[in-house]
Parts: structure tokens; sequence; C-alpha cells
């Protein structure tokens, strides 16, 4: 009896002798997207301090939580964004790049009419500073149509209220009339005059950069305005962002006026969200401020002519500070 209980005692402590092995369970990593999109095309992009092997605009995969996406590009200003992945979901971001030194880019605006017979110098001017002086990367043109001296012109017609909002602004009275940059009025016939003008507003240090984007989808344009402020002590109570469609070229089989002209360059055809603009008051001058619009073609537009200007001004002085378009 005695043999069988010392047996038993043997086998209970050889049972607690013995340990179960832990279960091993395989971690389960989760997984989400980043679209990384930036003003500027071929940023490379920067996940987490290692370089994913892509560029913008493009999407990457990455699991769930917390990340830093950083883009890079020759010549352009490094940006981080801490973007949270979310499991089987694209998070979108856009990112600004400006140049090292960025420039100041000038906006003329070219008030003009097809039975105007001085705007035929004029047009010739403008289209040879654009296009042999300076380029898309140092001037924005707008021409904004007026009702005089002929009430007809088509492109009036067309939109007279932005029309009209741009001419009472600045009190034109006579056709042609060109603005640099907003302040100062030039002589519309004299080259060296609107060259003198230009190049004076050039040498302006920007406190703003601004980059414009548009993209087509179906009769819808989708464009989007990037403002980076260089200066955090610049007051933006009184300054405005306006938005114009403009048509970068337009021809016509005969001259819809009586100055002779077929060929019209960069034609205001709308202003967004409206020929007021988008205040600017209050922005956050730390960080890029993005801003988006949406506007429809008109059938009588030619989409691949289609192109945005935008361009910030002080609604009260009427300088203004930058300008940027989608001509390249």
């Amino acid at each position: 009896m005695k043999k069988n209980i010392l047996f038993f005692l043997l086998l209970v402590l050889i049972s607690g002798c013995k340990t179960n092995p832990p279960v091993l369970y395989e971690e389960v990593v989760e997984y989400g997207n980043i679209f990384v999109s930036s003003n500027i095309d071929s940023a490379k992009i920067i996940l987490d301090n290692t370089f994913t092997g892509k560029y913008t605009p493009d999407t990457i995969t990455a699991t769930v939580g917390e990340h830093i996406v950083k883009l890079e590009k020759a010549d352009y200003s490094p940006q981080t964004f801490t973007v949270m992945v979310q499991k089987d979901s694209v998070a979108s971001i856009n990112l600004f790049l400006t140049m090292v030194n960025t420039p100041k880019i000038v906006l003329l605006e070219d008030f003009a009419n097809v039975s105007c017979a001085p705007c035929v110098i004029s047009n010739s001017i403008v289209e040879q500073l654009v296009h042999q002086t300076y380029g898309a990367a140092k001037i924005v043109v707008v021409k904004f149509p007026t009702n005089f001296p002929s009430p007809n012109d088509p492109f009036f017609l067309a939109n007279k209220n932005d029309a009209n909002q741009r001419m009472n602004y600045y009190k034109v009275i006579i056709a042609p009339s060109i603005f640099v940059d907003g302040i100062e009025k030039t002589t519309a016939t004299d080259s060296i005059s609107i060259k003198q003008k230009i190049d004076l507003r050039l040498s302006q240090i920007p406190v703003f950069g601004l980059s414009v984007n548009k993209m087509f989808a179906g009769s819808n344009i989708n464009i989007d305005v990037a403002l980076s402020p260089f200066d955090a002590s610049v007051a933006t109570d009184d300054l405005i962002l306006h938005v114009v469609v403009i048509e970068s070229k337009i021809e016509f089989p005969t001259p819809p006026g009586s100055n002779g002209e077929t060929i019209f360059y960069n034609v205001m055809r709308r202003m967004l969200p409206d020929n007021g603009g988008t205040s600017l008051a209050g922005i956050d001058l730390s960080k890029v401020n993005n801003f988006n619009f949406q506007t429809t073609l008109n059938a009588s537009w030619q989409s691949s002519e289609i192109n945005i200007a935008a361009f910030i001004q002080n609604a009260v002085t009427k300088e203004i500070l930058q300008a940027a378009s989608t001509i390249k």
C-alpha cells in the first residue's frame, strides 16, 4: 500500500514539473495607402526617413498608424507631413514645394477690345514680352475685354459682370489700358514703358509662394491653389486671392471686330468663385494654405486652350503681391 502511495506521489511530482510551451501567435500587420501629390511633379517620396522609390504624384503603402512623409527635389525646400494611416483606406496629402529662391511673378492685366485699333499694337507688344523676353515663369497675362469702342465685343458679351468689375476697380476708360501688378499703369503702346514696369516689379522680394494646378473631369475643371507664406508678419486683412479661367488662344476665321485681328490670347473667361475673389484674412501664416475651386467648361471654350491664372492682391492699395498660372 505504501509503495502505491509513493508511486502516486512520484507521478504527481513528475507531472507538476512539466511545463506547457507558450502558444505562439503570428502578429497580424495591417496596411493602408497614402496618395502623395505636390505642386511640382517628380518629387522624391520619403516615408519615415526611407526613400520609397516613388515620385509625386503616386500612392505608397504603409502600416496602420502614424507616419512622416517627406518630399525632396533639387532646387526646392523639402517639406514634411505627419499622416495617420488607417486600415484599407487611402489618405491623401498635397505638399507645396517652394524653390530655394522663389521668384516674384508679375501679373499684367490688359484691357482691350476687338474694335480698338491701338490694341493691335499693344497685343503684339504683350505677346513679344511673354514669348520672347520673359516667358510664363516671370509674367502672367490676363486680357479683360471692354465694351468700348465697340459694345459688341464677343468676349465682353460672354462675361459682362467680371469684365465690368475689373474695369470699375481700376477705373478703366480707355482701351488699350495695361496695369502691371495692379499699381503700375503703363502706356499700352510703349514697349519700353511696359518692360520698365515689369522689371521694377520683378525685383521685388515675394512674401508669398503661389502655385495653381488644373484637372479636367468630364465637363468639370477642378482647380487647386497652394499659397505658401514667407513672412509671418505680413498683414492679410485686405488680401484677396483671385482665380481666373483664361483661354490661352482663340482664333476666328474672320475678324470679330473692326481692327482686323483674328487671334486673341489669354482672354478672361470666368473669375472664381466670383469677381470678388477669396479673402485671405485670418489665414495661417505658419503653413501652406490650400484652396479648391470647381467650374464647368463652356461649350464655346476649347478645353485644350483653357488655363488658370491666380494672383494675390491687396484690395485697398491694388498691389499684386504674387501671381501664378498653369501655363508652362
